[in-house]
This record gives structure tokens, sequence and C-alpha cells, in this order.
């Protein structure tokens, strides 16, 4: 039984670290255009989740090739974006430019502001034997790149760390939630990637992990600033045009 347990508990460790590691890579193409040959990636920049980084661009294959790898999917376009974590104020006192980049999502304020992406969800990763209980992965309809990824894990995906620390390097880290909780982050220029680890309200041990593409965020909102202006100018026009 001891044996069994063990082997179970690496299984999951090796599972982990291949998420971390992208050791599957995944065909790049545009979605428009899927007759054309799909090439793997010659190596995702930056932070990567199943070998998705910052210069990524998504498309049918990728959608494709990562249901294989986490289960099926649920698929939405024109989404609200929420980069909020843990508790009200989070983001404000450890990471700023984040959550200046939230605010810039959701302006003006109590308002239902949709963005031009695309979101996949996956809830039966687990089923995969993957440590995964929770996927939530935005990419911007305009650039294809992705934006933001939401990861919730199991206490196996304390091997994750690990994995973490050996490929970028020793992390920042602090502590919150009255000590009991820790959150370890790693910065590339504007982008983020952190994991923490608290427990959740069954007392189990829990784990999130977040990539923040904070680059591409920034790109995708410039895109909707111009195209907002652009449409408020030509509203002017037909407006004068009229009498």
């Amino acid at each position: 039984m001891a044996r069994t347990h063990l082997l179970k508990g690496h299984f999951f460790s090796v599972m982990c670290i291949a998420a971390i590691l992208m050791s599957v890579s995944l065909p790049l193409g545009c979605s428009r255009d899927e007759s054309r040959p799909q090439t793997k990636p010659s190596g995702a920049q930056g932070f990567t989740f199943f070998d998705l980084g910052t210069t990524s661009q998504y498309s049918h294959s990728v959608r494709k090739d990562l249901s294989q790898k986490l289960g099926s999917d649920a698929i939405s376009q024109k989404n609200t974006m929420d980069l909020s974590i843990h508790y009200q104020g989070f983001l404000e006192k450890h990471f700023p430019a984040i959550a200046e980049l939230h605010r810039r999502l959701n302006w003006p304020p109590r308002r239902r502001v949709e963005h031009d992406t695309t979101k996949l969800v996956y809830r039966d990763a687990r089923r995969q034997d993957t440590p995964f209980t929770y996927v939530e992965l935005f990419f911007s309809d305009d650039s294809r790149k992705p934006l933001f990824f939401s990861i919730t894990a199991g206490p196996e995906a304390a091997a994750i760390v690990d994995t973490s620390i050996k490929k970028y390097g020793s992390p920042k880290e602090f502590e919150w939630g009255e000590g009991k909780s820790r959150t370890r982050f790693w910065e590339k220029g504007r982008d983020v990637f952190l994991i923490s680890s608290f427990k959740n309200r069954r007392n189990d041990l829990e784990y999130l992990l977040c990539i923040y593409f904070a680059e591409n965020l920034d790109e995708m909102l410039k895109t909707e600033e111009v195209r907002r202006l652009a449409e408020e100018e030509k509203i002017r026009k037909t407006g004068k045009s009229a009498f």
C-alpha cells in the first residue's frame, strides 16, 4: 500500500513538472487558415504553460492540443476580465502594475466591460491525471497572444515550486493571511508568474498559479483605445453630415 501511494505521488509530481517545463510542444498557426502546415514553436519565450508563452498565438490546433492534455473545455468570446486574486487589495499591495491593468480592463467601474478575447475553461483536468482542478486561459482576439492564465491545483502541485525554481531561479516571496499563506513570484520584463499556497475553505492545501502577460494586456488595451477613438470620430462625422 505504501509503495502504491509513493508511486502515485511520484506520478503526480512528474505531471506537474511536465506542465511547467512544457515538455509537450503545441503547434501554432492561424485559426483562420488551418489548411497551412502546423509547425512546432521554436521555443516559447518567458513564462509558459504547456509551451504557451508570451509570443505564442492561439489557434484551433492549440485548443485541440490543450483538450488532449486537460480534457473538455468551455469556450467563450467577448469576455469580462478579472485579474484580481485572493482578497480585495491584494494586487494593489503586492503587484501595483497588475492592479493598474485590472483597473483599465474594468473602466468605467460598476459597468460590464467586455473585451475581444477567447476564454478557455477546463474543469475536468483531474481526470487527465494532472494536479489541476480548474484552468482558465485568456487570449486576445486581435493578436491571438495569451493575456492571463489562472490555474488552481491540489497539494500535488508542490513539485511545481521546485521545478519553477530550477527553471526561473530563486523567486521573491512574501507571506499573507496571518502568515499561513505564501506567494512566490518571478518577473520577466513586465510579465509576472506567481504561485500561491494556502488553505481553502475545506482546510485543504491549495495552490493558485497565475501568469500575467502584462505586455500583451497593455497591447490589447491600446488597440481597444485606438478602435474606440476611431468609432467616436466616425460617429462625430456622421452627426455633422446629417444636417
